[in-house]
């Protein structure tokens, strides 16, 4: 398999190691006006996940204004009170802003591995254990995903490698597209190999081109995928693997599990 031209390191799919360690999950959704999904797949999600010893969700409201924390207050608290699910919201966005929101979310995030997986998708039975065995087989340079083409926004690393060796997902990145791409390349060129999860993991609601961008400024989805595949293209073409050199970034002010301030 070759990424932009080189030539990228992808498991062979047959396990080599024994699991002898139990990673912290965390399983990061960033929402903004999506309350109607979050009702069919987070509860559904948290609960088929429920056998595995150390799992979070985080959940970051990105100044929803569909009535969501309401909703996580009515519905949710018994998980938050446990631990199993960490609420947090950020009343600054006016706009939904994708690469800063999963930095935010995955910031907040306690766990060993962090893995992002948007409002729409139902993650099955077992998740956490599937991204635990394939961290015990590679427990280092690993990029969590179903492959190589749509990634529907289900991507995960070690929290350490993907704050300190790839810097995030790059926020010059603005609107819709491409930032996921970008930075699953960057980790394979950088040696991190390619661990994939079996596809029963990444079933999904249909979202439509209009319910995409129902919350970014420019509507125009296809523009602004080209432009940050674009902006990607020529920053690896230089040797730019590691982003957000050139600012402070995952920056929020938010208030978590309804009690606590916190600054990032």
């Amino acid at each position: 398999m070759n990424v932009h031209g080189r030539p990228v390191d992808v498991w062979s799919g047959r396990f080599t190691r024994p699991v002898e360690r139990y990673y912290r999950v965390s399983l990061c959704t960033a929402c903004m006006g999506r309350l109607h999904d979050l009702r069919q797949t987070l509860q559904k999600n948290i609960a088929a996940n429920a056998d595995y010893p150390s799992v979070e969700f985080v959940l970051l409201d990105y100044n929803s204004a569909d009535g969501l924390e309401k909703w996580v207050a009515d519905n949710l608290l018994g998980d938050v009170e446990s631990g199993r699910l960490v609420y947090a919201r950020t009343t600054q966005p006016r706009w939904f802003h994708m690469a800063h929101s999963r930095n935010v979310a995955f910031k907040l995030a306690t766990g060993d591995i962090v893995c992002n997986v948007d409002a729409d998708n139902w993650i099955g039975p077992g998740f956490a254990a599937a991204l635990n065995r394939l961290a015990n087989d590679r427990p280092e340079r690993a990029v969590f995903a179903r492959g190589c083409r749509l990634l529907r926004g289900r991507i995960g690393f070690f929290k350490r490698e993907w704050l300190d060796l790839l810097g995030g997902y790059d926020e010059n990145m603005q609107n819709y597209g491409h930032e996921d791409v970008d930075i699953f390349h960057r980790a394979l060129l950088q040696g991190f190999r390619l661990m994939v999860f079996e596809p029963k993991h990444i079933t999904r609601l249909h979202t439509g081109g209009a319910a995409k961008v129902a919350n970014m400024e420019v509507k125009n989805w296809r523009a602004t995928e080209a432009a940050g595949r674009a902006r990607s293209a020529a920053n690896i073409a230089r040797g730019i693997l590691r982003s957000n050199e050139d600012r402070k970034w995952g920056v929020a002010t938010l208030r978590k599990n309804f009690k606590e301030d916190v600054v990032l």
